[in-house]
């Protein structure tokens, strides 16, 4: 025997509450990503901090050379263009106090990134040079990734090392040390020439 034919009624399902949206049951969810976009924000942030270039002159000594270490902001402030090279990777760069910067030059517009150099000279041996800088750029957080004679440069050593910038781009520096000239009122230790290049990795996407 059926519920109808006994004469009982099937329970009546409730009207649904007036008003009700599901747009308002949208919100949560959106405010979910939006405080997951912000702690991600936060996270890149923190790991990339926006660092100011130093204006500190102040000398260093650097363990495993005889030259001390001075930051390289003055010498590079005529390649800097635009926020470029960012702060933390000025402030990762030195140059021995006693050089002198001869000339400069900007390639950024050939290599597409950017792409500059500056060479200086310096009245000590071409080995001190290299040296100071294979020392100095792992103490000042860099990744040596190359040593040795200088492709297209005879007679030349380079140091090459890489470093994340706080761009979000990895930064990459070049030491190339030339021979050591002797000549008339040059100290015994020789005159050196050496050139510092500052390249913007692209981004890989």
């Amino acid at each position: 025997m059926s519920v109808h034919d006994a004469g009982v009624r099937a329970p009546v399902r409730p009207p649904p509450r007036a008003g009700f949206s599901m747009k308002a049951a949208m919100i949560v969810p959106g405010i979910g990503v939006l405080i997951l976009a912000l702690f991600i924000g936060a996270g890149f942030l923190t790991s990339n901090p926006v660092q100011q270039t130093t204006t500190s002159t102040r000398t260093f000594s650097v363990p495993g050379t005889t030259l001390r270490a001075q930051p390289a902001v003055t010498a590079l402030a005529v390649i800097a263009v635009a926020g470029q090279p960012p702060g933390n990777i000025v402030n990762a760069t030195s140059i021995p106090v006693g050089a002198t910067r001869v000339s400069f030059r900007n390639n950024t517009a050939s290599a597409q990134a950017y792409d500059a150099q500056i060479q200086l000279t310096i009245d000590s041996s071409q080995g001190a040079v290299e040296n100071f800088y294979a020392k100095d750029l792992k103490l000042q957080g860099w990744q040596i990734f190359g040593t040795g004679p200088a492709d297209n440069d005879p007679g030349a050593i380079e140091v090459l090392a890489k470093q994340a910038g706080s761009d979000g781009f990895y930064w990459e520096i070049g030491a190339v040390v030339s021979a050591t000239t002797f000549g008339p009122g040059a100290p015994a230790t020789g005159s050196t020439t050496f050139t510092l290049r500052l390249l913007q990795q692209p981004d890989p996407d």
